[in-house]
Formats: structure tokens, sequence, C-alpha cells
């Protein structure tokens, strides 16, 4: 039996042979023409199940939809060299990539005629190049991501919500691009996350860092460009219902009343209210304020059908939220671990949290400490 990762990585011995071709021959070479075929036929099988394909290299190994390629030696090792050569770390293919595309993609980033077609983005392919001047985390100019003037103009516009005005998300804007270019070369998004000193804050730090996680996670499953930037703008907005919470209930030390506790659930819903009153929300944003809550197995609130599946996003957000929510000091409880968490999650994947996105989660987590 053929599985995903198989059918995904007997596509690399053709694309190999197409990108020698293109190296060796003219643009519409036979040899060429012949290869591309074939890749093109790998990509329809592909794309038949899954909406993207990742070809990457990380410490010289090469990785297929983040996975390392097993028992292709000879074809691993070329891929890397030739990525390597043309300074790409990364190549997102994405469902619905024809073949004018790839042909021209290849030509651009292999071939000898490079930018004869003057094609500088692609619809379905994503590059993920390797700087020149490539900085590593000890390079980062910043301790802790509440650095960023952009982190605090996004606190205080969140603590001085207006009901009656719209909402500036200019900042969430600012905010969500100063993750993406700071954090860049960053794989231990742990080191940068703020910590809570007074509960008072503890709502507006948590979503800051939130954001912080659900980017790095995104960006380790290969996610890049505006949809990175949806992501990081959703985990933004996912708690701005609780801005709508009585401060005296949101901020209690002590335990929670039940209408109390109904009241803190309703800011799902009350932030699905607010962001749809605004104009040029992304969708997903709106979702995930809506779902963050909602377990992957249909439980949690708020209560809407059994057979609601979140968006990934969400289920992204959920996973960044609880062990963020999970490493913080709370008048309740200390702070855990972070083994304590990974076991935690661990033990929720598959009831509350999707098993897989827990399993990638975590594994961006432990790049930190190998």
């Amino acid at each position: 039996m053929i599985t995903n990762s198989d059918r995904n990585n007997n596509i690399l011995p053709d694309l190999l042979g197409a990108i020698n071709a293109i190296k060796l021959y003219s643009y519409k070479h036979p040899q060429v023409g012949l290869f591309i075929g074939k890749v093109m036929e790998g990509f329809a099988n592909i794309f038949e199940t899954d909406n993207k394909l990742i070809i990457g290299v990380f410490n010289d190994s090469l990785l297929v939809n983040q996975k390392p390629v097993v028992g292709m030696v000879k074809v691993s090792e070329s891929m890397v060299r030739l990525l390597n050569e043309v300074s790409v770390d990364q190549i997102v293919f994405l469902k619905g990539l024809n073949e004018e595309e790839f042909s021209v993609f290849l030509n651009q980033t292999f071939g000898t005629s490079t930018g004869k077609f003057g094609l500088s983005e692609y619809a379905h392919i994503l590059l993920g190049k390797i700087s020149t001047d490539e900085k590593t985390d000890d390079e980062i100019k910043v301790d802790s991501i509440m650095e960023l003037d952009s982190t605090n103009d996004f606190i205080r516009m969140l603590q001085n919500l207006d009901l009656q005005k719209p909402f500036n998300f200019n900042m969430v804007s600012d905010l969500s691009i100063d993750l993406v270019e700071t954090f860049k070369y960053s794989v231990s998004p742990l080191k940068y996350l703020a910590e809570v000193k007074s509960e008072d804050e503890y709502t507006y730090i948590h979503t800051i860092n939130v954001a912080l996680l659900s980017m790095s996670l995104a960006k380790h499953i290969g996610i890049v460009g505006s949809e990175l930037m949806d992501i990081i703008y959703a985990a933004l907005m996912h708690d701005v219902g609780k801005m709508l919470v009585p401060k005296e209930i949101l901020n209690k030390t002590g335990p929670l009343t039940p209408d109390e506790f109904e009241t803190i659930k309703s800011h799902t819903l009350n932030g699905v209210m607010y962001l749809s009153n605004q104009k040029g929300i992304p969708r997903i944003a709106i979702l995930a304020a809506l779902e963050h809550h909602i377990k992957y197995n249909g439980g949690g609130y708020p209560n809407i059908a059994q057979s609601w599946k979140p968006h990934f996003v969400s289920q992204m957000i959920s996973i960044a939220d609880i062990y963020d929510a999970l490493r913080s000091n709370r008048p309740y409880r200390t702070r855990l671990e972070h083994d304590e968490i990974i076991g935690i999650l661990r033990h929720d994947a598959g009831i509350g949290l999707n098993p897989k996105l827990v399993e990638v989660f975590i594994d961006m987590l432990n790049n930190q400490f190998s």
C-alpha cells in the first residue's frame, strides 16, 4: 500500500531530473519537457488529497512536509546541494499549480537563462530564501516581545477600546509585520515570550504571546506570505471579546461563581459580534474569535453543533493559548514547567486538541533544546 509519505517522496527523482535537465538544456528541450510532464503527474496525484507539498532543507537534511526523507540518500543529497546552490531553504508547491507556471519557476530558479521571463512572484509556488547575511537568535535585537514599540501600542489600544469608535486595525497590521520581520530567523519562540507581572495585564500579555507562538507554529508547518500574516492577525484578535468583560470579573483573584464563569465564556460570541461590525477584518480572525475554545472532538464552548470542526487556524491558536496559559503564574496556581505542559498537551491530543498539530508544536519547541 502506498502511503501519502511515499507518494510525496516519489516525486523527488522526477523533480531532481527536471532540475538537472534544465541546467543542461534549453528551456524547450524535449528532455526538459519529459521530466516536467512526469513531475506534473506527481503533483496531480498529490493534490488529489493535499493542498500543498513542502520541500525543505534543515541541517543539511531533506524534508518533505516537515518529515525527513528515508531511503533515497543520493536523491536527497543532490536535492540539498541544488537548493543550497540557489540559496533556497524551502519550496511550497500549492494546489492549482499548472505546467506553465512550474516551467517558468524551474527555468528562473535553476536554469541557465535566469530572469528571462521576468516573473518575480508565483501564484502557486512559495520560496523560502536563505539570506546572504543570515542572522542567528543571538543577533535578534530584542530580548522580549515587549521591547517592540508596536507591541506596546497594540496593548494600549486594547486597554482603551471604545465600542463607539472604529477599531484601529493599522496597529494590528503593524504588530503583525513587526513579529514577522523581528523573528524571521528565530526557531526558539520561548526565548522571547513576555512574562506577566500582574493579573491586570495578563490578558494583554497573553494575547501577544499567543500571537508569537501561533506564528512560530505556522512557520514550522511551512506557512508563509499572506496566510502567515492572517494567522498572526487572527491570534492577536482571538481574545478581543475579553475586552468587553467587566474588569472585576476578568481580573478576579478568587473562584468564579457560575454566573461569572458564563460571563467569561461569553467573550467568544461577544468577540465575534464586535469584529463582525468592523470593516476589512479577515474572516479567519472572526472564526478564531468564535472557535478557539471549541475542542477538537466538538466539546468546549460556545456550544454550536456536535459536528462542528474548528478551522485549523483556530486549532493552532488553541494550542498556543493553552501552552502560554499553563506557563504563566495565575492567582489560583503557580506556573507549570515545560515538561508538565507538554504532558498535558499530549494528554489532550485527539480530545481537545488536534493531535498532529500538538506533535508539530512540541517538535517546534524542542528545537531550542536540541
